[in-house]
């Protein structure tokens, strides 16, 4: 069962069991509240004994008025203690869902473009991608000196380049249509630029649409 807080030094020492981690750490950044799950702080401190490594984690715990400070979702499970996003600095993204999978998370989500994962205990799995470049980044990596990971084009370049098939064809079709000289024709044209526009800012907004957990 849940315990909650009203600050991370209010947490009694005695029922604190989690060696790698402090109640400072797992507390909400932006109220200093922290909400204990016993379960998924299990969890956490299994994936970094298992690891081998430290576990830098950028969100754990989340007060109400916090989440939706940073745009978290209506029922993200930061809001009860069951989630932590973690920086892949120091990881190998493939192993370390793997293993996060046999810890015990069940909520997944990619955020290659802020180069971090999240992980939640929800009942029901879930994996998804969040927002920002693309998921190449998560194939598995040799964790030798000196690899250098592949060099990634802009996001913007990526969206522009998937969308192109989808308004070529505005493109080319207006841009022949405006070579007559009469109104007709400049207003034809004008409206297939608009039309690209939009196209783009539709595009645009759909790819912001991961999961915000």
């Amino acid at each position: 069962m849940a315990r909650e807080y009203r600050n991370w030094r209010d947490v009694p020492a005695s029922v604190w069991r989690w060696p790698n981690f402090s109640p400072q750490e797992i507390a909400c950044k932006g109220t200093g509240r922290v909400k204990i799950d016993p379960a998924s702080m299990d969890a956490l401190q299994a994936l970094r004994t298992r690891l081998g490594k430290p576990l830098l984690i950028t969100s754990a715990y989340r007060s109400p008025e916090h989440n939706r400070a940073v745009g978290g979702a209506t029922n993200s499970q930061h809001l009860y203690g069951k989630a932590f996003d973690v920086v892949m600095t120091n990881h190998n993204p493939v192993t370390f869902e793997a293993v996060a999978k046999e810890c015990g998370f069940r909520g997944i989500g990619h955020y290659p473009g802020s180069n971090f994962m999240h992980i939640d205990t929800r009942a029901t799995p879930a994996r998804w991608k969040g927002t920002g470049r693309n998921n190449a980044w998560f194939q598995a990596r040799p964790e030798t000196p000196g690899f250098t990971p592949p060099t990634r084009s802009p996001a913007l370049t990526e969206t522009v380049k998937e969308l192109a098939p989808v308004v070529s064809p505005i493109i080319v079709g207006g841009g022949a249509i405006a070579q007559g000289n009469g109104p007709v024709q400049w207003a034809i044209g004008l409206i297939a630029v608009v039309g690209f526009v939009a196209a783009v800012f539709w595009f645009m907004q759909r790819k912001r649409g991961g999961e915000n957990a």
